[in-house]
């Protein structure tokens, strides 16, 4: 990638949908700011967040009043004429993400980030891939936690071996697998490399968002990592939890993946001859933080030249694929898919 003389260069940016994650959840007065795309782009001293765009009135309202520096607009394509931003990112419903992704890219936007997952089709996902390699366009797939340091860091311990091979995984998500288990299916992948075959079975007993389904099942992945995955209620509690347990010891990433517990192997103490997991002394790491601003510092150093995207389209169709075939196993009984 060239290298650019952007040391000093403030990036224009846009968001496109101002739902909960474009724009409105940034007044959860619990969150960690950033919270949303339109947060993030205020926050960072690199870009300004120049428009907002959004068909729902009421939602331009909020912008508004959160964001009074930053232009509102009903039309994407007027937008695009008047602002002409450098980073748009697409938080829109999903139907939607193949036609603005395309508009973008024939605008020339330099960086394009588009919410998960990346489309509904896998015709659609190499479409926007296509489309964004013809103008030049980055695009980027906001599963977010592919951003975070720690997170980026404990994958890379995991490759190393810090606690041995992996022998088992297990994971637990609520809330649909399209919107909660796209992030789960990204990060095993950043942990383990692509996914090579799954067996789904649908869970009946829990909810999930319209269109949506949670399944429950098992996938394999190319260094033979096998990893059960269970959805729960999400009325009950939210919870989105792995569990990673290798030859010298175990990993668990809970609290939505703000929190890692590193477990070390010691001789048991109840019984000789034995090991077990030093449950009792566990590494601890991590803490509520935005997931949201480094999103924004990677876009940023990529546009600067400094960084390669972490989280491509291409990354994003290798999820849909794998969500794809969980379905397609699930209206199968489980039958095996292999990818």
């Amino acid at each position: 990638m060239r290298m650019g003389n952007n040391k000093l260069k403030k990036y224009k940016a846009a968001v496109i949908g101002c739902g909960k994650i474009g724009l409105v959840t940034e007044q959860d007065s619990k969150r960690i700011k950033p919270a949303t795309h339109a947060g993030a782009f205020v926050s960072h001293p690199r870009t300004a967040l120049a428009a907002v765009c959004d068909i729902d009135e009421k939602k331009l309202e909020i912008s508004r009043s959160l964001f009074p520096d930053a232009l509102t607009f009903n039309s994407p394509e007027e937008m695009f004429e008047t602002v002409a931003p450098d980073i748009v990112s697409i938080a829109t419903h999903l139907d939607s993400h193949r036609s603005l992704v395309e508009l973008a890219a024939r605008y020339g936007v330099k960086a394009i980030v588009c919410e998960k997952p990346i489309a509904p089709s896998i015709e659609d996902a190499h479409a926007m891939i296509n489309v964004c390699e013809r103008s030049g366009s980055m695009l980027f797939i906001n599963h977010l936690r592919r951003f975070d340091p720690l997170l980026r860091r404990t994958a890379q311990e995991i490759r190393e071996r810090k606690i041995g091979e992996i022998s088992q995984a297990s994971c637990y998500y609520t809330n649909g697998l399209m919107n909660s288990g796209t992030h789960l299916i990204d990060l095993l992948r950043m942990f383990f490399g692509e996914c090579k075959s799954v067996r789904a079975v649908k869970n009946f007993k829990t909810s999930h968002p319209a269109g949506d389904v949670n399944l429950d099942g098992i996938m394999e992945f190319e260094d033979g990592v096998r990893v059960s995955f269970q959805s729960l209620e999400v009325k009950d509690y939210a919870i989105f939890d792995l569990y990673f347990y290798g030859s010298k010891g175990a990993l668990h990433i809970t609290r939505f993946g703000f929190e890692i517990e590193w477990l070390a192997v010691r001789n048991s103490i109840d019984f000789d001859g034995y090991k077990e997991l030093n449950i009792s002394q566990p590494q601890k790491e991590g803490d509520s933080r935005s997931f949201m601003a480094p999103m924004a510092e990677h876009v940023v150093a990529c546009l600067d030249g400094k960084e390669i995207p972490l989280s491509r389209g291409e990354d994003g169709l290798k999820a849909l694929e794998a969500l794809i075939a969980l379905k397609q196993s699930a209206e199968l009984d489980g039958k095996k898919i292999k990818l």
